[in-house]
């Protein structure tokens, strides 16, 4: 097959939504698939390695906005003007819901005869809720572009609830996956420490530095432990607030705020961890660093939110707690770091349910099997 992975948010954004791409196209080439990523028209930073691993690149060009990181003149441009850059794909698969790029693409594929999805990364507030079915008619674009894909992908159940109100598009849940065997639990944790000059317990929270993500409910928490290291890894808005806050708290000895790391050091990071925590405060459609801690055998924290206790939860790969709740969460940190068994046994779940459900081997032949069903549906 020759698949076009299309989105506004491929690298330089950092998030979700590139990584899952990235690893996407990377497992598709893997199978003999040829495999394109078509994004914006500006530096990547991946070009070295899509050329090393046969994958095209392809860019279009057009005005991109600075904070949303989108391409708006796509926003205004018609469909038809994408023919020239995905006629010669089989498969048009675009991600995220909401951004022009994909919505393009996706009417172009249609149109184009193509075998098209789309594969939805987001959630938002009161997901479930009737509420947004009213407001998905007083947004009729996206109901308009939605009902183009033949196939939805929704990365969790959650997500997939939150883009039924927008359309009756058949949707097929595939959750995000995890590299794992780059993300494993054969570290040597206290060689680690030592290298990151790092002593005691490790609490580790891999997030960017915002809000929703709650890391400022961590620090409350974790100032009222009397023993541990608290390590950070993450950029964003309000990360000197945080620091500021650490030195407040009188923690600031006992927090170590590591600032962006590059993905290749990621595993390190986990591999030093006793726990991980995540305590998003508000709508998160999945959290694929929950999937990174548990594939390296790290007993998870994490809140009762969007499509996280999904993960945690059906895996008994850790501990869920209400968002927002410092004494729950304060409460969760010390029942692990005092029962090294629970942590044993939590870690040894959420890694059986990453090689059963959320290694990208996995996920790439569900996503594969997908294209297969739609491509045997056109050509009756």
């Amino acid at each position: 097959m020759r698949i076009a992975l299309v989105s506004d948010w491929y690298y330089p954004k950092v998030g979700g939504v590139a990584s899952h791409m990235h690893n996407l196209a990377l497992k598709l080439r893997e199978s003999g698939n040829e495999v394109a990523i078509v994004t914006n028209y500006w530096t990547t930073g991946k070009e070295q390695e899509l050329e090393e691993k046969g994958i095209e690149l392809i860019k279009i060009p057009g005005m991109i906005s600075p904070l949303l990181e989108i391409n708006l003149s796509f926003g205004i441009n018609s469909s038809e003007e994408l023919f020239e850059y995905l006629k010669d794909f089989d498969v048009i698969h675009s991600h995220h819901a909401f951004t022009p790029l994909s919505l393009k693409a996706a009417k172009a594929g249609r149109k184009m005869k193509k075998a098209t999805l789309l594969t939805t990364h987001s959630i938002s507030f009161a997901h479930e809720s009737k509420l947004w079915k009213a407001l998905g008619l007083r947004f009729p674009i996206f109901s308009h572009y939605l009902k183009f894909p033949h196939r939805i992908i929704a990365v969790s159940n959650a997500s997939k609830s939150f883009i039924e109100h927008f359309t009756d598009t058949p949707i097929r849940v595939i959750p995000n996956g995890v590299d794992d065997k780059k993300f494993h639990p054969k570290w040597n944790k206290e060689r680690i420490k030592e290298e990151y000059g790092v002593e005691g317990d490790v609490v580790l929270y891999v997030s960017r530095m915002s809000y929703r993500k709650g890391p400022h409910i961590l620090l409350n928490a974790f100032s009222r432990l009397k023993e541990g290291t608290l390590v950070m890894v993450g950029s964003g808005d309000i990360l000197p607030f945080l620091k500021a806050q650490a030195k407040f708290l009188g923690i600031e000895e006992r927090v170590k705020f590591m600032g962006y790391v590059p993905s290749d050091e990621l595993p390190k990071m986990f591999g030093m961890a006793d726990i991980f925590v995540l305590p998003s405060v508000t709508a998160e459609a999945f959290g694929i660093v929950i999937l990174e801690a548990m594939a390296s055998g790290v007993p998870v924290i994490s809140t009762d939110v969007g499509g996280i206790p999904e993960i945690v939860g059906g895996s008994r790969g850790g501990l869920l707690i209400p968002p927002s709740n410092e004494d729950a969460l304060k409460e969760a940190m010390e029942k692990l770091l005092t029962d090294e068994k629970l942590r044993e046994e939590l870690g040894e779940n959420g890694r059986k349910a990453v090689e059963k459900r959320y290694s990208w081997d996995v996920v790439a032949r569900n996503v594969e099997e997908t294209y297969e069903c739609v491509l045997s549906q056109l050509q009756k």
